[in-house]
C-alpha cells in the first residue's frame, strides 16, 4: 500500500511538471504540441499510420491463410465455451443461455458437424447443481466435454 501511495505521489509530481512548470517560455506539454505540429512529425505520423495499416493487413492475411491448419489441429470445429458464474448463470461465449436454449444450440451445431465438443468452465463458487444440470444436458446430447477447473 505504501508502494502504491509513493507511486501515485510520483505520478502527480511528473504530471504537474509536465503540464504546469515552464521550461523556458513553454511547459513540456506545450513543447510537445509544438514539436508534434511540425512537418517532419506530421510525416512521421502518416508513415506510422501506413505501416500500422500494412502490418494489420499482413497479420489478417496470415491468419486467414492458416485457418485450415487451425481447423485441422482442432479436429475440424471450435469447441463450445461454456461458463457457469457464481450466481448460476450459464454463458455460451458472451450470451447468457438457459438449459433449453443450450439444447437448441447444440442441436443446431450437431447438424453442421459430425460431433460437438465443449469446454465447461465453472467459476469459483458456481453452484454444483448448475454444473451438474449442464453436464447432464451435454451428456444427453452426446457432446464431448472438457471441464476446466476454476
Amino acid at each position: 500500500m505504501i508502494n502504491g501511495l509513493l507511486w501515485m505521489i510520483g505520478l502527480i509530481v511528473v504530471l504537474v511538471v509536465y503540464f504546469l512548470v515552464p521550461l523556458g517560455r513553454y511547459t513540456l506539454f506545450e513543447h510537445t504540441l509544438r514539436i508534434a505540429a511540425t512537418e517532419p512529425a506530421q510525416e512521421l505520423g502518416e508513415e506510422l499510420e501506413t505501416a500500422g495499416r500494412e502490418a494489420t493487413d499482413q497479420a489478417l492475411e496470415q491468419w486467414r491463410e492458416r485457418e485450415q491448419a487451425r481447423a485441422e489441429a482442432n479436429g475440424g470445429e471450435d469447441p463450445l465455451r461454456l461458463r457457469i458464474d457464481p450466481d448460476g448463470v450459464l454463458r455460451l461465449g458472451e450470451d447468457v443461455v438457459g438449459l433449453d436454449e443450450l439444447r437448441r444450440r447444440l442441436h443446431e451445431a450437431q447438424q453442421s458437424v459430425e460431433h460437438a465438443r465443449a469446454i465447461l468452465e465453472p467459476a469459483d463458487g458456481a453452484p454444483e447443481s448448475s454444473v451438474e444440470d449442464v453436464q447432464r444436458v451435454l451428456r444427453e446430447e452426446r457432446v464431448d466435454v472438457v471441464t476446466a477447473e476454476p
